[in-house]
C-alpha cells in the first residue's frame, strides 16, 4: 500500500499570497523522483490553534507530514509550541543545539541574540534533524500513525536538510524506493492550455496519469507511472509522442549541452542575431565554443531577404534571427544545401520572454537539423507568416 505523504505550509505571508509558495512545488518534485506522490498539500497562518487542529487531525491519515516554516526566533514562528500542544507534551532545551547556534555565530565574530535560544526549544521526545546551513533546527515527532518533519523556510536551508537527512529518514521508514515513478518529456512550441486539450481528453491506461509544468520556453509533461505493467507503460508513452512527438525536445533532463553539444563537435557554426539581443549567442556559448557568434542590428526582417542575406555566407552551417518586422521575426538555417527561414509572429509582451523564445525556436531548428527531423514545423505559441527555402 503507497505511504500517505502530506506538505503543511506555514505563515500569514504564505497564506496570504505575499510570498509565493515554491517550497511546496519543489518538495513535491522531491519526492515524486523518490517514487512518493504527494496526497495532499495544506497551507496555514500563524494562528497556534489552527496548527493544532490541523497537526491532531493530519496524525490520523497520513503516514508522513512535512511542515515547512514557522522555525524562526520571533513571536510568529510557532510551529514547535503547536506541535508540542497538540501530541499533549511541552517544549525543553536542546542544549546541543543551543551550543551549535552559538559557535555559528562565534565563528562569525558575533553574538548570538538571546532571541534564537527559542530555535533550540523542541517538543519533548523530539529527534533533532540538523541543519548545516541556518540557526534554525528541524525536528521530527511521531505523533499517532503520522511522523512529522519540520523544517524551517529558508529555500537553501530546506533542501539541504531533505537531501541529507530527511530523505534518508523516510526511506528507513517508508522503504528505499516508493512505487511511482516519473519520465519526462520537454516540449517546445505548444501552450499549456492546447496540450492540456489534447492529453486529457485521451484515455490512459489505469495507474499512469499526466502532470504538466511551464518553464517558458519548454513546458514538461510528466507520466506518473504508478503500476508495473510494462505494456502499459509502453502504450502510453506511445500514445503520448504521437500526440506531441514532433515538439519533443529533450527527455529526462531540459539539457541542449548534453543533447547537442557532440553533435556540435567539429561544426563550423557562424550565428548572426538582430531581435534575439545576444540571446542565441549565449545560449549557444554554454553548449559548445566552437562557434562564432554576431550581433549584427539591422538585419532584414522578412524571411526571403535574410534568406539571400544568408546565401553570400560560405560557412557551411549558419544560424541567424533577423529583425522584427510587420510580418514577425525571421529565423533562418543554412547549411550545405539549403537555406531555411521562417517568420515567427510574436505575442508575449515582456522583450526577455520574446528574446528567449526567438533563440530557443533557432535552437529547435539547429537541432532537428542536426538529428535529421523537419526543420520548420508549425508552433502554437510562435504562428508561422511565411516560409521560404532557397539553394544555399
Amino acid at each position: 500500500m503507497e505511504p500517505v505523504i502530506e506538505l503543511v505550509s506555514t505563515g500569514d505571508e504564505v497564506l496570504t499570497g505575499l510570498i509565493t509558495d515554491t517550497n511546496a512545488g519543489w518538495l513535491s518534485q522531491l519526492l515524486l523522483e523518490q517514487g512518493w506522490q504527494v496526497r495532499r498539500r495544506f497551507t496555514v497562518g500563524d494562528d497556534k490553534a489552527d496548527l493544532i487542529e490541523l497537526f491532531e487531525q493530519r496524525s490520523h491519515h497520513a503516514d508522513v507530514v512535512i511542515v515547512n516554516g514557522g522555525l524562526g526566533p520571533t513571536s510568529d514562528d510557532i510551529s514547535a509550541q503547536a506541535m508540542a500542544d497538540a501530541a499533549g507534551t511541552t517544549l525543553e532545551l536542546n542544549q546541543h543545539w543551543l551550543e551549535v547556534m552559538r559557535q555559528k555565530y562565534a565563528n562569525r565574530n558575533r553574538t548570538m541574540p538571546k532571541s534564537n535560544s527559542k530555535q533550540a526549544m523542541l517538543p519533548q521526545g523530539a529527534e533533532l534533524v540538523d541543519n548545516p546551513v541556518g540557526t534554525a533546527c528541524g525536528f521530527a515527532v511521531k505523533l499517532n500513525r503520522a511522523t512529522f518533519f519540520f523544517t524551517p523556510g529558508v529555500p537553501s536551508e530546506l533542501k539541504k536538510m531533505m537531501t541529507d537527512e530527511i530523505l534518508p529518514r523516510m526511506r528507513r521508514q517508508l522503504g528505499q524506493n516508493g512505487r511511482s515513478q516519473v519520465r519526462r518529456f520537454f516540449l517546445f512550441g505548444l501552450s499549456e492550455s492546447g496540450l492540456s486539450d489534447r492529453l486529457d481528453s485521451l484515455s490512459w491506461p489505469a495507474g499512469i496519469a499526466l502532470g504538466y509544468r511551464a518553464n517558458l520556453p519548454t513546458i514538461e509533461v510528466k507520466l506518473v507511472i504508478d503500476t508495473e505493467d510494462a505494456e502499459a507503460i509502453a502504450n502510453a508513452e506511445a500514445q503520448l509522442l504521437a500526440e506531441v512527438g514532433t515538439h519533443l525536445v529533450d527527455r529526462n533532463e531540459m539539457d541542449f549541452t548534453a543533447s547537442l553539444g557532440p553533435l556540435l563537435a567539429e561544426k563550423d557554426l557562424m550565428i548572426f542575431e538582430d531581435a534575439s539581443g545576444g540571446r542565441l549567442t549565449d545560449t549557444i556559448s554554454t553548449i559548445t565554443r566552437e562557434f562564432e557568434g554576431h550581433y549584427v542590428a539591422g538585419l532584414p526582417d522578412e524571411a526571403k531577404e535574410l534568406a539571400q542575406w544568408l546565401q553570400t555566407s560560405a560557412r557551411p552551417l549558419t544560424l541567424a534571427i533577423g529583425a522584427q518586422g510587420p510580418q514577425g521575426t525571421p529565423i533562418a538555417l543554412k547549411t550545405q544545401v539549403a537555406c531555411m527561414v521562417q517568420t515567427l509572429q510574436m505575442h508575449f509582451r515582456d522583450p526577455l520572454s520574446q528574446r528567449r523564445l526567438l533563440a530557443f525556436a533557432a535552437l529547435d531548428m539547429l537541432r532537428r537539423h542536426l538529428v535529421g527531423e523537419t526543420v520548420m514545423i508549425d508552433y502554437d505559441i510562435l504562428p508561422c507568416s511565411e516560409r521560404v527555402t532557397l539553394p544555399a
